[in-house]
């Protein structure tokens, strides 16, 4: 018997990807420099987005996160979180410390979270979920889906030698 992990990988087009990355480097009004995490810059979207790229975005989100929730038999709808964001890590920076994404009142709606990498990075730049003993590798339009709970503790693993771009965000059950 076989018991799974959760953590789930879905493909992304390369295309989307480049795209957004244009959106993050043209989005100055939702752009800004995170203050607890050197070297790193957020840009934030909202799901009542007309923007084309972030329109095929949730289009490729609602498909895998439609084959996630059939898989393990999440039942009621999942819809994203209002707030989305792409993030941009330098060289030498990123999120390194273990945490999980549902853990105080302001966030228990999370129930699954997603990260798509828009860009490969040969030199680390993944994320490890040590509890799983899994590491996965920042590998352009892979999309990783996951739980949100205390269960799936991860942190992201430093490049100290190139840019990470990721497109994150989190499903709420509605």
């Amino acid at each position: 018997m076989s018991i799974s992990n959760f953590i789930e990988t879905y493909k992304v087009s390369k295309s989307l990807c480049d795209d957004l990355i244009k959106y993050y480097k043209n989005n100055k009004q939702y752009t800004m420099a995170r203050r607890d995490i050197p070297k790193t810059n957020d840009s934030l979207f909202y799901n009542d987005s007309q923007d084309p790229t972030i329109k095929e975005l949730f289009k490729s989100l609602g498909a895998a996160v439609t084959e996630y929730a059939k898989k393990y038999q999440i039942r009621g709808g999942l819809k994203t979180h209002v707030t989305n964001k792409i993030q941009h890590y330098q060289p030498g920076s990123g999120y390194s410390v273990l945490h999980y994404e549902r853990g105080s009142k302001a966030v228990e709606d999370r129930q699954v979270v997603y990260m798509l990498y828009l860009n490969t990075v040969k030199d680390e730049g993944g994320t490890i979920f040590p509890h799983q003993k899994v590491v996965t590798k920042a590998i352009k339009g892979d999309l990783i889906l996951w739980p949100a709970d205390f269960t799936h503790p991860h942190a992201g693993i430093i490049s100290k030698t190139e840019h990470k771009y990721i497109a994150t965000g989190w499903f709420n059950i509605i």
